[in-house]
């Protein structure tokens, strides 16, 4: 094993202990959040299902409740219904002053971003693979932009997403 693959698994035994303890030390949140919509998925035009962009919007005017080291699973509701990326939150959310109401999907909020895993679309998970007995996620994230995980779907949703990038990883070679 070389100094990064030993440096990738230290950092996502760090990200794991994180997401997992999150409830016990209060540091950070977990969160399921949309990146598109059933009417605009991400993949069609402009992303073609590689979302790389190096923030995520809220298009509400409330102020949205992630926060600096805050995770976020990111999901396309569109078609696909699937986790594709992990992502930590690189900043507080910023008012975005290209925000135009009249534009269809302009957001008032953005949050930066930095990938953790980011993987196309349609390689991603689907949401119903990280369901519990807790709730049904897709019926929680309906007509929400984002929604906080628990320890138990954060688990779930950190280990099938790494599988699905050691599967990916397989399929490209």
């Amino acid at each position: 094993m070389d100094l990064a693959e030993y440096t990738a698994k230290l950092r996502y035994t760090h990200l794991l202990a994180g997401i997992i303890h999150q409830e016990e030390e209060k540091i950070m949140q977990t969160w399921l959040k949309l990146i598109g919509s059933d009417k605009v998925p991400i993949t069609g035009a402009p992303f073609y299902g590689n979302y790389k962009v190096e923030y995520v919007g809220f298009r509400k005017t409330r102020k949205p409740s992630i926060r600096l080291g805050d995770y976020l699973f990111l999901y396309a509701p569109g078609g696909t219904k699937r986790i594709f990326a992990l992502a930590e939150a690189a900043s507080d959310p910023q008012i975005n002053a290209q925000y135009n109401p009249e534009e269809e999907g302009s957001c008032y909020w953005n949050v930066s971003v930095r990938y953790l895993i980011n993987l196309p679309v349609n390689s991603g998970i689907h949401i119903d693979e990280i369901g519990t007995n807790q709730r049904n996620l897709l019926q929680s994230i309906q007509r929400q932009s984002h929604i906080k995980l628990s320890n138990e779907e954060s688990e779930l949703a950190l280990h099938k997403l790494q599988s699905k990038v050691k599967e990916y990883k397989i399929v490209r070679h």
